[in-house]
């Protein structure tokens, strides 16, 4: 078994073309050129830009709403599942559920606001009975 020292040994062919390409060139005392930090900062701002057009096109397309809309719903109908036998198991082990405090809550809430509107037309009522009973009242006259 033969051990070749090329990390790129077995890779495509394009990678060993060029990875033989510029061994060679720097045997020969050729430097590769180097590139400049504006030019480094080009490609890459060239680069994003082109996979930010790609990402947004991709995430506007009609497959990915649909795949993103059916992904939705499918949540939405496990968790309604879920519920359902979340509320099945309560009721069978007769515990109180969510759904059954919130009932009674509503229920509460209900009979507090009957209650509070009773007693505000009751304090109206004696109020307007005291007015009517010192209005109709003779008053004293001091001598």
């Amino acid at each position: 078994m033969s051990t070749n020292s090329n990390p790129f040994f077995g890779a495509d062919p394009f990678s060993r073309f060029w990875t033989d390409f510029m061994g060679k060139m720097s045997s020969a005392g050729i430097a590769p050129p180097q590139p400049t930090p504006d030019f480094l900062k080009d490609i890459r701002r060239t680069f994003f830009d082109a996979m930010a057009e790609q990402a947004d096109q991709f995430m506007r397309s009609e497959m990915f709403l649909n795949m993103m809309k059916q992904g939705v719903e499918s949540s939405l109908a496990w968790q309604q599942m879920m519920a359902q036998f979340m509320q099945k198991g309560l009721s069978a082990a007769q515990m109180p559920s969510k759904a059954d405090t919130d009932y009674f809550v509503v229920l509460l809430r209900g009979m507090e606001d009957r209650i509070v509107n009773r007693l505000d037309d009751l304090a109206s009522r004696v109020e307007n009975l005291e007015t009517n009973l010192s209005a109709s009242k003779p008053k004293a006259v001091k001598a």
